[in-house]
């Protein structure tokens, strides 16, 4: 075999060679791009629930209360209901489940039932419910993400208004949500400090308040 062809084999392959890992260096670059949009996606879908679990809070709210659930009677605060029925509308996007735990045991070392049998039993008052996002609760893997980060504080709040047209204005606010998906993509914080960018989101309904219709204050 002359020379010549042995270099021109040679360079031949060495040509392939670089070409293939060039196209895997492409395929990598590629694929990264697509997983930031696809994170970036899911994390702007969790805020869109977010914001309408929110409103839809506001509404339940805002039935409860003009249905007359906002008086007090035979000794109870029944503006307790009113609250009650704002959290479980939210439960959507209200994280996990802090009470009952997840090992389903109640107090009373009892063996737990489904949601389908705890919200009920929550909206009478006969049993207590909590999730994350209720009252400050978040809670972080600490053996996923870096020592020292602190999560955001998210409350659940709703406020009730009067107003001299005969309707009454709910509005309920997740104070300080997290960004799950971003602290997934950036445990260290290098990008962006999801805590201190953490944001409010807040629904809005308005109704006529019946209770006025038929009820009496005493």
């Amino acid at each position: 075999m002359s020379n010549r062809l042995k270099h021109s084999r040679r360079t031949m392959g060495s040509w392939r060679g670089g070409e293939l890992g060039q196209a895997i260096v492409e395929t990598m670059l590629t694929m990264i791009i697509l997983c930031l949009l696809l994170f970036g996606l899911l994390q702007v879908f969790q805020i869109a629930v977010a914001d309408m679990l929110t409103s839809y809070s506001a509404f339940m709210a805002g039935r409860s209360y003009a249905v007359g659930f906002s008086a007090e009677g035979n000794g109870q605060d029944w503006r307790n209901l009113v609250g009650r029925a704002a959290r479980v509308a939210a439960i959507g996007a209200s994280g996990k489940r802090v009470w009952p735990d997840s090992d389903g045991y109640t107090a009373n070392n009892e063996v737990d039932a489904e949601i389908g049998v705890l919200v009920p039993e929550y909206i009478e008052g006969i049993r207590d419910l909590e999730y994350e996002y209720w009252y400050g609760g978040n809670e972080y893997d600490y053996d996923f993400f870096r020592d020292g980060v602190e999560p955001p504080s998210t409350h659940l709040n709703y406020a009730m208004t009067g107003r001299g047209d005969g309707t009454v204005r709910a509005e309920t606010t997740f104070s300080d949500y997290p960004f799950p998906i971003l602290d997934l993509m950036d445990p260290d914080r290098v990008w962006f400090d999801t805590v201190e960018d953490s944001r409010n989101i807040s629904g809005t309904a308005q109704l006529y308040n019946h209770a006025e219709d038929f009820m009496e204050d005493e």
